[in-house]
Formats: C-alpha cells, structure tokens, sequence
C-alpha cells in the first residue's frame, strides 16, 4: 500500500457516519437532573429570602409600607441566585439551564398566585407581566454571571 492509501482508508473510517450513543440519552438525563436540582435550590434560596425579609418587615414600625418592596426584592433576588445555581451546576450550557430554571420558577410563582389569589400582589395586568417576564431574564443573567470565567490578564513588564 502507498501512503495515499492509506491516507484514503483513513479518510474513510474518519469519514463513516457515526450512529448516536448511549451518552446522548445519559447526558439529557444529566441535564434534567442538574436542572431540577437547581430549581429545588432555587425554591430554598426563596424561602430563606423570604423569611429573612419578613423578620426585617416584621421589626419594622410600619411594616405595610414595605411589603411589596420586600416581596419584590425577595423575587429578583431568588430569580437571580436561582439563576446563577442553575449555571454553576451545569456550566456547560448556563443559558438554557438558567432560562429554563426561570421559566421553572416563573411556572410556581403563577401557580403560586392562582391558589392564593385573594393574597396576590393587586398590580394591574401590565406591569404584572413585565415583573413575571424580569424573572427568566434576572435568571440567564444569574447564570451567565456564575459561569462567567476570570480573564487571564497576563502583566507584562
């Protein structure tokens, strides 16, 4: 055999169509993992938020006036963190985790709401989907924060 022989034979095995494996599935089953892991962070952090805020409310003398800034601020920042969990578990693809875990969290804040209307928020239409659209996109932020590497800055002399 000649050198372009077997140049062609390796070209051909390099070539040959490959049947997907076994890891395609186990990765998508990763992922899923990864994903509801992360959503389940997601919803301690917002309980603990929760809770934090609402001792700050409860010490506060007029406790009515804050409520809505606090439960706004507990939102953005469970989105936020939630967000940045989800992208530091799966860093390999922090977008899609963190718009994922956003929507997720999105999803429970409305089912949330449906079960206790009577003590839902009492902002108009509008502006409460401009806050429920915020907190998917305060959770790809979260993500794309938490696996964003340091640049390598060399000092030169």
């Amino acid at each position: 055999m000649t050198s372009t022989d077997k140049r062609r034979q390796l070209i051909r095995q390099n070539s040959k169509k490959r049947t997907p494996s076994k890891s395609s599935a186990a990765d998508g089953a990763i992922f899923t993992k990864q994903t509801f892991v992360a959503f389940l962070i997601t919803l301690a952090i917002g309980a603990g938020l929760i809770l934090l805020l609402s001792l700050g409310a409860y010490f506060h003398p007029d406790s009515d006036s804050i409520i809505r800034p606090l439960a706004l601020i507990a939102a953005a920042l469970t989105a936020f963190f939630g967000g940045f969990t989800a992208g530091k578990l799966r860093g390999g693809a922090p977008a899609i985790c963190g718009l994922i875990n956003g929507i997720l969290l999105t999803g429970w804040m409305l089912l949330l709401s449906l079960c206790f209307r009577a003590h839902s928020s009492g902002y108009s239409p509008l502006i409460s989907t401009l806050l429920h659209t915020a907190v998917p996109v305060l959770s790809f932020a979260g993500a794309m924060v938490g696996t964003k590497k340091p640049s390598k800055n060399v000092r030169r002399r």
